[in-house]
């Protein structure tokens, strides 16, 4: 497929309009118009940061403690129970 110079500058010329169009608005943002958006925004990112802290990490428990044996029922397949989870 041969590329000639007009649709190229049409290419260019389509390119050129999408990022002008594109590009953000010069009015304020949304934030600067809301206080109170802006400082429960503010809030949350703080409180997220501390609960990344706070929080210790799990202890790791023994390897041969989660693995268990399944218990074989009457009819010969595994009982499962349900009341213990994960």
């Amino acid at each position: 497929m041969k590329l000639d110079r007009q649709t190229a500058l049409l290419l260019v010329a389509c390119v050129a309009i999408g990022y002008w169009l594109a590009s953000p608005p010069s009015r304020p943002s949304p934030l600067e118009d809301r206080p109170v958006l802006r400082w429960i925004t503010r809030t949350a990112k703080q409180l997220l940061w501390i609960a990344v802290f706070v929080e210790p990490a799990p202890a790791q428990a023994n390897a041969r403690q989660m693995v268990k044996a399944p218990a074989i029922g009457e009819d010969g397949y595994a009982v499962i129970d349900h009341g213990r989870g994960w």
